[in-house]
């Protein structure tokens, strides 16, 4: 699974909390209790009724930006989640009503960094969106606002946490693009502060901390920090058991951290919440399936691999999406090598 975040294009200088502020709750109580809802929602996989709470929100103060910006994460949520691509016409829609609200509230109270972050928030999202679809100027050119946005909305008040999300990633993701210019001086290595404001957010932040974890298991098996990624996949999934989010992250950071047995447990688990979902997810079991045939070879177990091999074969049958043929062709080839070693070790 492939959850790389959009990549931001500028510098900005570090942002920390300060010792004495504490995180600052949105001004709006309503809203705040709110947004926990919808959040809480989106972590259970419950997006129908995650995107209802912040319709709801949307609805009953539609000067506020927050519930178009959530509403459209929760869309970009789903996307990850069921590797499909953008809904065009709504989540664009949502966003530009986000950005609209934002910049207006930005006019009527430019002191507050609110509106900032959630304009921020709004541009990120379409950079990803952007990104996906294959514009990699124009999804540049926003992460570009997004961070800007973000770094004002710091400056405005430094207790907004959760900013700290967004550009503890830039700061990561910025430098492991370009690590093969860092040993010029002009080009610093961040990859640290990044990973460090990300873990701010982690244990500080209101409404991105599981934002910021999903961020720092990706880092993390980037990083071949594997240790890492297990500890803050694991603080997660406490919380939220059948994330398939955060399980993915976990089951691949025991793989490729060479722990076979946990690995496929892991991925045992993945496996139960994508097919205990109401919504069929092939691709994704299809991969969970193999990645569990593997750990079981590479545990010499064969006689328990040819029985999983049997609930894989079904899901090779029907074409995929157009824009899952490829990797799904490359995924049934791994496939049919390993039914090839398989039935190589059974012969006599």
């Amino acid at each position: 699974m492939n959850r790389l975040p959009f990549i931001l294009a500028v510098v900005l200088s570090p942002m920390l909390l300060n010792a004495q502020d504490s995180p600052r709750m949105y001004e709006n109580a309503e809203v705040d209790s709110l947004l926990h809802r919808g959040i809480n929602l989106t972590l259970l996989h419950e997006y129908d009724s995650a995107r209802s709470v912040f319709r709801w929100v949307a609805q009953k103060y539609p000067h506020d930006p927050a519930g178009y910006v959530f509403e459209a994460g929760v869309l970009q949520t789903m996307v990850m989640d069921y590797e499909e691509f953008i809904p065009g016409a709504e989540f664009d829609s949502l966003i530009a009503l986000a950005k609209a609200k934002a910049e207006s509230a930005i006019e009527a109270g430019p002191k507050s960094g609110w509106p900032h972050l959630f304009l921020g928030t709004a541009l990120g999202n379409d950079a990803f969106a952007q990104a996906q679809r294959g514009d990699w100027f124009e999804a540049a050119t926003l992460g570009m606002s997004s961070a800007s946005s973000f770094e004002t909305a710091l400056e405005l008040d430094s207790t907004l946490v959760d900013a700290l999300a967004g550009m503890g990633t830039y700061y990561y993701w910025k430098t492991r693009r370009i690590q093969f210019l860092t040993w010029l001086p002009f080009v610093p290595d961040r990859r640290d502060e990044g990973i460090s404001l990300l873990r701010q957010c982690m244990h500080h932040g209101v409404y991105n901390r599981f934002a910021a974890m999903s961020s720092l298991v990706g880092i993390y098996n980037d990083a071949e920090d594997y240790d890492n990624s297990v500890a803050v996949a694991t603080f997660a999934l406490a919380k939220y058991p059948g994330n398939r989010i955060f399980l993915w992250g976990l089951a691949t950071a025991l793989e490729r951290g060479q722990h076979p047995g946990e690995a496929m447990e892991a991925y045992q688990r993945l496996l139960k919440a994508i097919t205990s979902d109401s919504r069929s997810n092939r691709y994704n079991e299809l991969v969970c399936r193999l990645k569990i045939l593997t750990m079981l070879m590479a545990l010499n177990n064969h006689e328990e691999a040819l029985a999983a091999m049997g609930g894989i074969l079904p899901l090779t049958k029907d074409p995929f999406p157009e824009h899952l043929s490829e990797r799904a062709h490359l995924t049934i080839g791994k496939i049919r090598a390993l039914e090839r070693r398989l039935l190589e070790h059974g012969k006599p």
